[in-house]
């Protein structure tokens, strides 16, 4: 068998059980993975793929590619918690396999295999591999978009990688918008202008996009959009106008400048950390000694993070578009470290094996169910022997180690130290509310999609004005939500209540002196 087969092997024993295990039994609640999935079964129920809707209303705001693989999901496997997540799954194991591949070839089998952990055995990795929302997907068409112009800055150009270039530009500007052009295009930019000042080989601009890649990339960006403005012409403009306002001037999740940097070892933990020996050891040698892609790498793991920086709306899902560089450059430092950075590494994962140790010590104390506790301890100890089966030489047993406990670590927490009520309380309600009908939630802010996934159906949000005007039709309905509105001649009563949720039973009140 091929090493790099058994390095693959290896690699899958760890990323397969942490992208999988569990995937269906969290509950659909984020709002993030709520609207995704919501949207999605409304295409799938309706044969509507064209035109996104989230409880029966326009959802304009985000590229529909996401919605049309959960939908695609959910035809292949029915519609469920797991089948949402499945895209999320794939696009992350494909972002893990893309990096192996092209690290392999450029720094060898150890780097690329530390690059691969590193990417999806994080927090904000197994965070957003394992949920049902758009980072994943894309994730991997930025990190396709950079590294095949990577490729053609230094003269691999060929007929098929310009077109390429400009399809995994389209694709991923039609999985989450401007990102996905903005952050490749200035990082070759700027490792252009590195490269030439310093003498190197630098492609010309003509060099990355051919006739087919033009074509392919206003096509996959543009050719939605342009159908949306011709069917929709004043609400499409109202929609995207206030799409832009919320990400790049008002900001509804607005944050300091340096919050990204204030989270960098919670969010990459336990990686995150080793940024600032590997940066030092960068910086102890000249550039040129650096291989290309990792240079690469620093370059677009600036620009990025420049980017987020200057963007007034931030969330922590963002910072994810930092992991596909961050990877490459630990992937790297883990496999050339020696002398006291190579101490430095085993000090702190001796540190962190002992805080795990802790940690199982402290679960298996307070589990009820010890041989089910056990069982969590295969994840970071099956691809060690399976590693030693296989006689598989190039991943490093440290940070194998490391990679699998952080894995059982996240999946331990998301099964058991996770379970809010308030979590399940759209999916406990709606086993029960689904039937009632004909049924409605009360408007809020958000309008609660995960109502309408539980209930098979999209049960409408209604306000005050429409409630009463339906009661005008109608002796009754009933309304989701956490309080009911005070209405003349309304009756209501609450019939079942969940966490912050109540299903009421709505009825006009008989006129005075009626029988």
């Amino acid at each position: 068998m091929k090493p790099s087969i058994k390095a693959l092997i290896v690699l899958l024993a760890v990323l397969l059980p942490a992208c999988l295990l569990g995937l269906g039994e969290r509950p659909v609640y984020k709002i993030q993975e709520v609207r995704i999935a919501e949207t999605a079964r409304e295409m799938l129920a309706s044969g509507d793929w064209a035109v996104p809707r989230y409880n029966g209303e326009l959802r304009l705001q985000k590229p529909p590619l996401p919605y049309w693989l959960t939908a695609a999901s959910y035809r292949l496997a029915g519609v469920s918690e797991a089948a949402t997540r499945l895209p999320a799954v794939l696009f992350g194991l494909f972002s893990a396999l893309l990096l192996w591949v092209w690290v392999r070839r450029a720094s060898g089998d150890r780097s690329a295999a530390n690059c691969a952990l590193v990417l999806v055995a994080s927090y904000i990795g197994l965070r957003y591999c394992r949920s049902g929302e758009a980072d994943s997907v894309l994730l991997f068409f930025v990190s396709s978009a950079c590294l095949l112009g990577f490729d053609i800055l230094h003269g691999r150009r060929d007929g098929q990688r310009p077109a390429l270039f400009g399809l995994a530009l389209g694709l991923g500007f039609l999985s989450k918008g401007p990102a996905a052009l903005a952050i490749p295009l200035l990082t070759l930019v700027l490792m252009a202008l590195i490269d030439k000042r310093a003498g190197r080989f630098s492609a010309r601009w003509k060099d990355f996009f051919s006739v087919a890649g033009v074509a392919l990339l206003l096509l996959t960006a543009l050719g939605w959009y342009a159908w949306i403005v011709w069917k929709f012409p004043d609400i499409a403009e109202q929609f995207f106008a206030k799409q832009v306002d919320e990400t790049f001037v008002s900001g509804s999740h607005a944050k300091p400048l340096w919050w990204y940097l204030a989270h960098w070892f919670d969010f990459f933990a336990p990686w995150g950390v080793l940024i600032i020996p590997a940066g030092w050891m960068a910086c102890r040698r000249a550039a040129p000694e650096l291989p290309p892609l990792v240079r690469l790498a620093w370059v677009w793991l600036a620009v990025v993070l420049m980017l987020l920086t200057a963007t007034v709306n931030k969330q922590m899902q963002y910072a994810l578009l930092l992991a596909p560089p961050l990877a490459i450059v630990l992937g790297h430092y883990l496999a050339q470290s020696e002398g006291g950075f190579a101490r430095a590494n085993r000090i702190l994962f001796s540190l962190f094996c002992v805080a795990a140790m802790a940690g199982v010590i402290v679960a298996l104390r307070k589990s009820s169910d010890i041989p089910l506790a056990l069982t969590w301890l295969a994840l970071p100890i099956a691809p060690l022997l399976v590693q030693r089966l296989l006689r598989e030489s190039s991943l490093s047993a440290p940070v194998l180690l490391v990679a699998g406990i952080t894995a059982m670590a996240y999946l331990y927490s998301e099964a058991h130290l996770s379970n809010e009520p308030r979590k399940v309380a759209a999916q406990t309600l709606m086993a029960v509310a689904a039937q009632h009908a004909p049924l409605y939630q009360f408007r809020t802010g958000l309008n609660d999609g995960a109502l309408s996934f539980y209930a098979g159906r999209v049960v409408p949000p209604v306000d005050a004005a429409e409630i009463a005007q339906l009661l005008q039709k109608q002796s009754e309905l009933w309304l989701i939500g956490a309080g009911v509105p005070n209405l003349p001649g309304l009756d209501s009563q609450a019939e079942m209540r969940v966490e912050e949720l109540t299903l009421y039973r709505l009825q006009r009140k008989p006129l005075a002196g009626a029988k």
